[in-house]
């Protein structure tokens, strides 16, 4: 767990049933912006832990280099764009057909996040009475973005791990970007699928609001493997330090 400016904040992974972990995470500070990040490699794909590190290390790259000169947001555009562009050169070059999730939170010191998307790794902004995060490129999300499906029926479909969007498989990708705000009394959760395709919403909201950001994180994946989570599990959990103001 560690205390940068006015976060405090804490990252796990955990390989959970699987052979080995295709996730990948960072979190720390990166040209006077907090960075967090999560890329699960696609399983049943050559290589899906090469391709969520590369995008963990390029991004670093990139967000290091772009704030400098850019906002948050377009450096955001820009990482993404590079981050596919090396993963599908690595698949050509190789034959592979690499590919990962990703999301990313860079947050500024009053408290702004910008917030990029590709897959079903998610961003979350949490507060006592309030749950949000990022949309899934999957499937079933296009199932319940259409009506024919409930969120509520979304969680246990059986196919809700079919992904619409990766990074690394075609030439060019879309990413969604949001910005959100976080607030004194917020917490700021980022998971890979092992996580929340397995732990409802409501519990989630109850371990992150309960806990400091180690203990919150060791309790996530705990309850992921109590709930039988056959993936990988990484989280990471972060709080406005108590009685911080922002600069």
């Amino acid at each position: 767990m560690k205390d940068e400016g006015w976060l405090r904040y804490a990252a796990m992974t955990d390989i959970g049933m699987r052979e080995r972990n295709e996730d990948a995470c960072f979190a720390g500070r990166v040209s006077g912006y907090h960075l967090f990040a999560i890329a699960d490699g696609l399983g049943g794909h050559a290589c899906g832990d090469v391709a969520s590190r590369m995008a963990v290390e390029v991004l670093e790259e990139v967000v290091s280099e772009e704030l400098s000169a850019f906002d948050p947001a377009e450096a955001l555009k820009r990482a993404f764009r590079r981050i596919n562009t090396a993963i599908f050169a690595f698949n050509r070059e190789r034959g592979l057909n690499a590919g990962t999730t990703l999301s990313v939170a860079i947050v500024g010191d009053a408290g702004r996040c910008w917030i990029g998307t590709v897959g079903d790794s998610r961003t979350y902004i949490i507060t006592s009475s309030s749950v949000w995060h990022t949309r899934d490129h999957t499937y079933v999300q296009s199932l319940v973005d259409a009506g024919m499906i409930s969120p509520a029926e979304a969680f246990y479909h059986p196919a809700k791990n079919i992904l619409t969007r990766a990074l690394g498989l075609e030439a060019r990708v879309v990413v969604d970007l949001d910005e959100r705000e976080l607030s004194p009394g917020s917490v700021l959760l980022l998971s890979s699928d092992g996580l929340h395709d397995y732990v409802p919403g409501d519990l989630i909201q109850q371990i992150v609001r309960a806990n400091d950001p180690d203990t919150a994180c060791r309790k996530l994946i705990d309850a992921a493997r109590e709930a039988a989570s056959t993936d990988n599990i990484t989280v990471i959990v972060a709080k406005p330090l108590p009685g911080a103001r922002h600069p």
